[in-house]
């Protein structure tokens, strides 16, 4: 099966070049922060997703994985259902300092459980972005062995069976996030220059031009995930999806189960995505934004190069059911389109852009008829 690859040497293909000097090298994506008019709602949601509370007030909500990272999910009670932001670390001490001299904010003392200190800064479209250091790591949670499976070349389970629990699947850790943005050139360029993420895989129009970018963290020679932001163009700035991940593709299909039978709405799954390579399945929580458990991901360190990659549906998936029409939400909504008229007067070329993107992504028919 084709992977799409657009030749960087290519006609009209345009590269996404690493930052040759970031202000500093990001280590960690901690957490995800939401504003929810109904903490008790959306804890049980979480709980059954496979999180566990980290933290309560009456308007804070921090829920965590296994690992020793304080919380990987923060809800605060508002009027509103929406995102929030983003939680990153960094190595050193100095790395916070160096951030506020050169964005202008300053150092904090961190609230929520593990402490430590903080900057708050907010991205291009205004997406807050909260990176700390010196937090105390919490004491890891058990968690079930990775289950083995038999292969014609390899027996690994002789007189014993596999039979897992039915309950939510042990979440490990927040894995990565998609941002979406209306200026997907200046919205990458910030992540990569100010924290150091490096393109994996560049997803592209037919023409060349960039309009989403799978970028990882750049730890040199140790391994990281393949994509921890994931910036795509969009209408508007918004997070299409927070990624969860699991130890094995039968808690992938554990959380199926349990969120079936608990009647939540299913987003999309299980399948393996193409770039990335994760099994994945999505769902959506009581207002409607979409969390993905996945399983075996790619790794990468900081010597792969970046792939270029044609930009379309079926490109998202190795194998799977079809990607739901209603999985990217480009309904035309009067807010969205005042805010389309609006862009179209300031800056034609970049509806143009939206117009070529929407189209890239319409249905192909069935993934196997391509």
């Amino acid at each position: 099966m084709s992977t799409n690859l657009l030749l960087k040497s290519g006609p009209g293909s345009i590269e996404l070049p690493r930052s040759a000097s970031p202000v500093v090298k990001a280590n960690q994506l901690l957490y995800a922060h939401f504003e929810r008019p109904d903490l008790e709602t959306a804890e049980r949601y979480l709980i059954d997703f496979g999180l566990e509370r980290a933290a309560r007030t009456e308007s804070e909500l921090f829920m965590r994985g296994t690992g020793p990272t304080p919380y990987v999910y923060r809800a605060t009670r508002g009027r509103n259902a929406r995102f929030l932001g983003i939680g990153l670390s960094v190595p050193k001490a100095e790395d916070l300092e160096a951030l506020a001299r050169k964005l202008g904010s300053r150092v904090e003392r961190a609230d929520g459980p593990g402490g430590g200190s903080v900057v708050h800064l907010r991205d291009p479209e205004g997406v807050a972005v909260h990176v700390h250091h010196g937090f105390i790591p919490s004491e890891p949670l058990p968690v079930r062995p990775q289950i083995l499976h038999n292969a014609p070349s390899q027996t690994v389970r002789v007189n014993d069976t596999q039979r897992p629990k039915l309950e939510p699947p042990q979440v490990t850790k927040l894995g990565h996030l998609v941002l979406e943005t209306p200026d997907f050139n200046r919205s990458v360029r910030w992540y990569m220059d100010t924290f150091g993420f490096i393109p994996s895989d560049v997803m592209c129009l037919a023409d060349g031009t960039p309009v989403g970018s799978f970028t990882r963290l750049d730890r040199g020679n140790e391994p990281t995930d393949h994509h921890t932001i994931f910036v795509a163009m969009g209408m508007e700035s918004n997070v299409d999806h927070v990624a969860f991940e699991v130890v094995d593709l039968d808690a992938v299909e554990m959380g199926q189960q349990v969120l079936m039978a608990k009647r939540y709405r299913h987003a999309w799954g299980v399948g393996r995505h193409l770039l990335g390579s994760q099994i994945f399945d999505y769902w959506r929580d009581p207002w409607g934004q979409k969390h993905e458990h996945y399983a075996d991901g790619d790794l990468f360190d900081a010597a792969q190069p970046a792939g270029y990659h044609l930009m379309d549906r079926g490109g998202l998936y190795q194998w799977g059911p079809d990607l739901p029409d209603d999985f990217i939400d480009t309904r035309m909504t009067p807010g969205r389109l005042w805010r389309v008229l609006k862009l179209a007067i300031k800056d034609k070329a970049r509806v143009k852009l939206l117009v070529a993107l929407k189209n890239s992504m319409a249905n192909p028919g069935r993934h196997w008829q391509r």
